[in-house]
């Protein structure tokens, strides 16, 4: 476990690092969340690294960010998206990463995409799972996280999780979002409502994997449709039956896209 102070904000991260000449690999999580959010087998440190080309997600260098005043981060959280692309954008120059793929969920995509937009010299790919170009929150949501904090983080769980999802994940991810506490999460949820980069598309020039799933009823399908067709030459992955968090209800499928896309990232 590590840290480092950005934008006057000590950031809390795990590294897996590998000692090979591969982007780095940098993990941004959804709103109300902590970097623990991703998948268990993403994280492990324990794989060798094989020789030749890459076969798992740990043959690449790893950073998993808790962003501001989530998870072990120093608060204040930030009232923005630009805000939190302005962090992950200085957490990359402050490593010293030369070539770096933001790998995104949910609110954390908002945020990569705006990281491609600011095109910082070290950006060579996005992966955006479970986002699009405008991330509308409905105001049973944002009433809800005001007034009835507890109840209505059990409503999102219900809805980002299929029935047939591991009860322990809908529980540890419930517990995350819990001990963001209100006022982080409402500010989240209200920056993906005022989130819109539908005509800013075009700019996004580095290689884009947007990967939706069939049954995600946070961010349905059609919004990763659109956001792929919008990023010149950006590429869309569908996850049959994988929910909103389908990295971790799919994640051998979500793996085998990932891996694909970063092997073209690394022969050009």
């Amino acid at each position: 476990m590590s840290s480092i102070s950005v934008n006057s904000t000590q950031l809390h991260y795990t590294h897996s690092p590998v000692l090979a000449d591969r982007p780095a690999l940098i993990f941004v999580h959804g709103a109300g969340g902590c970097a623990a959010d991703w998948p268990y087998q993403w994280q492990q440190t324990d794989i060798p690294p094989s020789r030749g080309d890459p076969r798992w997600i740990s043959d690449y260098p790893r950073y998993f960010l808790d962003l501001p005043g989530h998870g072990r981060s120093q608060p204040p959280a930030r009232t923005g998206i630009d805000e939190y692309a302005a962090d992950v954008t200085a957490f990359i120059q402050a490593l010293g990463i030369r070539a770096a793929v933001v790998v995104s969920h949910s609110m954390g995509g908002a945020i990569a995409l705006t990281v491609g937009l600011l095109k910082p010299a070290a950006l060579a790919g996005l992966v955006i799972l479970g986002s699009g170009p405008t991330m509308p929150v409905s105001d049973v949501i944002l009433d809800g996280l005001a007034a009835n904090f507890a109840q209505t983080v059990g409503l999102i769980q219900k809805f980002s999780w299929r029935k047939e999802a591991r009860p322990l994940y809908r529980e540890v991810a419930t517990q995350h979002m819990l001990a963001a506490g209100s006022a982080v999460v409402y500010g989240d949820f209200a920056a993906c409502n005022a989130f819109n980069i539908r005509e800013r598309l075009g700019e996004i020039s580095v290689p884009t994997l947007v990967v939706g799933s069939t049954t995600d009823r946070m961010m349905p399908l059609a919004q990763s449709e659109a956001l792929a067709a919008g990023i010149p030459g950006g590429q869309l992955a569908v996850i049959a039956d994988g929910g909103h968090f389908m990295m971790t209800e799919r994640t051998g499928p979500v793996t085998d896209h990932l891996l694909d896309f970063l092997r073209k990232i690394e022969r050009g």
